[in-house]
């Protein structure tokens, strides 16, 4: 392995550790503590939805709410998918 190659690993190392702290670092910045509830308002001012579209993606499962007293709570974790399909579409 000559110096050319050896310096290439390095660089593609320090990339992969910066791109993987560059993840956990947006995942936290963007969406907080992933054991975070929040309230069904929250939600769609987070996914920037409407009431019925709300309804609807809880009807066909796209949203999974957590059946409360005080009405549907989600934790922040389960919303990864539809944070990326609203992000997708140009909502976020």
């Amino acid at each position: 392995m000559n110096n050319l190659d050896a310096l290439v690993q390095i660089l593609y190392n320090i990339y992969l550790v910066l791109n993987k702290e560059q993840l956990k670092f947006t995942f936290i910045d963007l969406f907080g503590d992933p054991e975070k509830q929040l309230t069904r308002q929250q939600v769609k001012d987070y996914l920037n939805i409407s009431e019925s579209t709300y309804k609807r993606k809880v009807k066909d499962g796209t949203l999974k709410p957590i059946k409360l007293p005080g009405g549907d709570r989600f934790y922040v974790k389960d919303l990864l998918a539809a944070y990326l399909e609203s992000q997708r579409k140009g909502r976020i």
